[in-house]
């Protein structure tokens, strides 16, 4: 019966044990506990591919466009200089033409247009004491931004007093300086005269004769010559005196086969305007003039000038036969019918996918296609973008995208399409190098006229170009020996991946001396 109670207090105490341990537990049960348990690796998932980005666009604003203005000569930035946008590809041969925007740069040579139009454009700046300078064909899209920093060369100043017929001062009279087109510059130089009837013309490019044309409240006057070229830093003095102005009407005198017979435009100093009554009228300074009309006859241009002056006080009529109009060859079409534009908009990436942080584009240009021998460079723009986004508008039709770096990585892709289609394309670089080089054509040198060059016998496509000055680069060459041929002559060179080779200035060679005979000089001896 002990034996009994022992195990039965035995019982107890472990029950009582047990039940205490119990509580313990389910206290700490209470608590939650946060256990990690591995995850078995091939359960992993995978990582989900980041969501392509739309293609960019030129339809709404980009975010800035950012222009720095400062002194070719001393680096210094150039405050209130005049800095203006001209929307459009580039287009060698017209001349100058009036900017879509303009603004003028602070006190650190900086002026930022906020939320412009994305496109391309040509940023040009001029300033005081200093010359036209223009970055050609940058482009921006919409959202992205744009840096473009000018470096001004010296100009030269032209200033001096206008007067009226009667010897009054010509006030409000606005003078717009032309340079020389060869030379493609691209925003006039104006100026609007005083109460004196002063004026300042400042930021002339120097090194060539400098011609100016007013235009009073009465209508645009007669173009004038300030004389010689002016030399950088100069200022130099014009006075003149302006003409009065008179009405001017020229009346085309038709001849029996007036079906077959046409005038288009009439000119005397400014361009006349055609009237109901078959006469062309306007209104133009005094002074001596020549008209000049052109029409067609049986399809074949015709045209010719005659001398007049215009005095003052009276208006002129002007009697023109059509038939002194001499034929001036018969119209060819030069150019077939402009099969359109397509947009093609992507981004460039570097060889290991990294995106680039600006890169030139080289594409077709639109427009009608000119009846010529296979491609040439004029037949390309080369358009430089910051960022990696681009947007280009080549012609219609099956062509290649160029995308280069300025230290020779390039690449390019097969783009097709048709009329107002849009396409979207990555480019990715290579590892290649460049070639670089100056034409010296001498006094024969023609400008604006860009040279056909070939690397190994190769066009190398739109990423190859020369520029006006004679200057040539070529991107995209794999590492090794390659030949540039010019009409000045062949170079061979070397190139290394991302690197540019310069080959200097390639010039003509000089024509080989005649040969003597020794009978020759044998006679010219004493």
């Amino acid at each position: 019966m002990m034996h009994g109670f022992r195990w039965g207090i035995g019982l107890s105490a472990m029950a009582a044990v047990l039940g205490g341990l119990g509580m313990w537990r389910a206290e700490r049960a209470a608590q939650p506990v946060l256990v990690e348990v591995p995850f078995p690796e091939f359960a992993q998932l995978p990582a989900l591919p980041p969501l392509p980005l739309p293609p960019p666009t030129m339809d709404g604003a980009a975010d800035s466009i950012q222009v720095r203005a400062v002194s070719q000569s001393s680096g210094a930035p150039l405050a209130g200089a005049r800095v203006s946008l001209l929307r459009g590809l580039f287009a060698s041969g017209l001349g100058e033409r009036l900017p879509d925007e303009t603004a003028l740069t602070d006190a650190s040579g900086v002026v930022s247009f906020m939320a412009p139009g994305a496109g391309v454009m040509t940023v040009c700046a001029r300033g005081a004491g200093h010359a036209e300078r223009c970055e050609r064909d940058v482009g921006v899209v919409a959202g992205g931004s744009l840096v473009v920093e000018l470096k001004l060369p010296p100009g030269a100043i032209v200033e001096g007093q206008v007067l009226l017929h009667d010897g009054t001062p010509a006030e409000g009279v606005r003078l717009v300086a032309s340079g020389d087109p060869m030379l493609l510059e691209m925003t006039p130089v104006w100026a609007t005269t005083d109460a004196q009837g002063r004026y300042t013309l400042d930021g002339v490019t120097p090194g060539y004769p400098v011609g100016m044309t007013p235009f009073s409240p009465e209508g645009e006057g007669l173009h004038r010559s300030v004389g010689a070229e002016l030399a950088a830093g100069e200022v130099r003095r014009f006075d003149f005196q302006l003409g009065a102005f008179v009405p001017v009407t020229v009346k085309p005198v038709m001849g029996r086969r007036r079906g077959t017979d046409s005038v288009e435009s009439v000119h005397v100093n400014v361009q006349l305007q055609p009237q109901q009554d078959g006469t062309f009228t306007g209104i133009t300074e005094s002074g001596r003039h020549s008209v000049s009309v052109w029409g067609r006859r049986n399809g074949r241009a015709v045209s010719a000038r005659k001398d007049v002056t215009l005095a003052p006080g009276a208006p002129a009529v002007i009697a023109f036969p059509f038939s002194a109009l001499e034929e001036g060859g018969r119209v060819w079409q030069l150019y077939s019918s402009d099969p359109g534009e397509f947009e093609v908009s992507g981004r460039v990436f570097l060889p290991d996918g990294t995106p680039v942080k600006g890169a030139w584009i080289g594409s077709q240009k639109p427009g009608p296609r000119g009846r010529r021998c296979g491609n040439s460079a004029e037949d390309h723009a080369q358009v430089r973008f910051d960022g990696p986004e681009f947007v280009v508008t080549p012609r219609v039709g099956a062509g290649r995208i160029f995308a280069w770096l300025p230290d020779g990585r390039a690449g390019s892709a097969v783009v097709r399409g048709g009329k107002g289609e849009r396409v979207s394309v990555d480019i990715h670089l290579e590892e290649t190098g460049a070639v670089a080089g100056m034409m010296d054509f001498g006094d024969d040198h023609l400008w604006g006229y860009r040279e056909e060059i070939t690397v190994n016998h190769e066009w190398v496509g739109a990423s190859h170009y020369t520029l006006l000055d004679g200057r040539i680069f070529v991107p995209g060459l794999k590492p090794g020996r390659h030949v540039l041929r010019t009409s000045l002559g062949t170079v061979e060179f070397n190139v290394n991946a991302r690197e540019v080779t310069n080959v200097g200035v390639l010039r003509r060679p000089p024509e080989p001396e005649a040969a003597v005979s020794d009978s020759e000089a044998a006679a010219s001896e004493p």
